[in-house]
């Protein structure tokens, strides 16, 4: 799902020089599967340093952090930070503001959202390689910050500047931040990939974005179905891995969303028992990432309603995140 708007900290905003509310988060407009093929038109590809030329693949980070567990990232908080962490979550959305993350509940990281590059539009990077790498700097070091959201969805075969983009950026953090783990979304889809499957994850693999990992988000509930279609996420983690994405390098992407109030209509909320089945599905495909990714917490104009109106979702959600098999 491409992204939707959120707000950054005033301060945050200044020091990036971009306009408040110019800042895009994690998922906004969802994708509906039955609309035409977006346009194959040349992207804008942005300018990037040196770095962005390809390069051999580095040594990945450590696939977990110290301890081992699998931490628990829910999208579009907002404030709500407190409701979320009580039902297990501890890695949040955040834009790269200190105050914010240290702000954050005890045991919690922030997951630090740098993004918009190659999204449906091919537009420039919303942030320039220099204020990309100022945020960056400023952050480094910070023991709260798990590591950096740099693209929900690019779309490298219609913006063909997207993984020289994302390359640069991943390995400045290598550089930079090491231990900060870099983190991308990849659809992937016939629409896409020209009628095919497995363009994205080709050409985003780590081997030639260098992120630590990727997120996969085949959201298996739709009106156009009475039952979900689990069979979607067996698929995926399939392509994916026969495309070069890692087992070792997949976050899971809950969908804990619907659009029956949002502006289009495709996907619909599930039910407690398919987010156990969805959840059972993930399990055994990738028993142990080193993060999940529900969305969404709150609403965006792609998504409404979500886990935040749904108390028998949340219910599930925190069976998962405290209560680990």
């Amino acid at each position: 799902m491409a992204r939707g708007v959120r707000h950054l900290p005033v301060a945050v905003a200044l020091l990036l020089a971009v306009p408040l509310g110019a800042c895009s988060g994690p998922h906004g407009t969802a994708r509906n599967v039955a609309s035409p093929p977006a346009p194959s038109t040349p992207g804008v590809a942005a300018s990037a340093p040196p770095s962005a030329r390809p390069t051999p693949a580095p040594t990945p980070a450590p696939t977990h952090p110290a301890g081992g567990a699998t931490r628990h990232f829910v999208a579009n908080t907002g404030d709500a930070v407190g409701p979320a962490a009580g039902l297990g979550y501890n890695l949040f959305d955040t834009g790269p503001d200190p105050q914010t993350v240290a702000a954050l509940p005890a045991g919690g990281q922030a997951l630090v959202w740098l993004g918009d590059l190659g999204d449906e539009n091919c537009a420039p990077p919303r942030l320039s390689f220099p204020q990309f790498s100022a945020a960056v700097d400023r952050m480094a070091g910070n023991a709260r910050v798990f590591g950096y959201f740099l693209a929900d969805e690019p779309h490298p075969r219609p913006c063909p500047g997207a993984v020289a983009d994302i390359r640069a950026r991943a390995d400045y953090i290598r550089a930079h931040d090491p231990g900060r783990r870099s983190f991308i979304v990849v659809l992937d889809g016939t629409n896409q990939c020209g009628g095919a499957y497995g363009c994205e994850y080709a050409a985003l693999q780590p081997a030639h974005s260098h992120v630590d990992l990727i997120g996969l988000d085949p959201y298996p509930c739709n009106v156009s179905r009475s039952t979900c279609e689990y069979g979607k996420i067996d698929d995926t983690v399939r392509r994916a891995r026969a495309n070069g994405v890692p087992a070792a390098a997949i976050v899971p992407v809950f969908q804990a969303f619907g659009q029956s109030c949002a502006a289009s209509n495709y996907y619909r909320l599930p039910g407690a028992a398919e987010l156990r089945t969805m959840l059972a599905h993930w399990a055994a495909l990738v028993p142990h990432p080193v993060f999940d990714y529900t969305y969404s917490w709150g609403r965006q104009g792609s998504a409404c309603p979500t886990l935040a109106d749904s108390p028998q979702l949340q219910a599930v959600m925190r069976s998962h995140n405290l209560n680990p098999t």
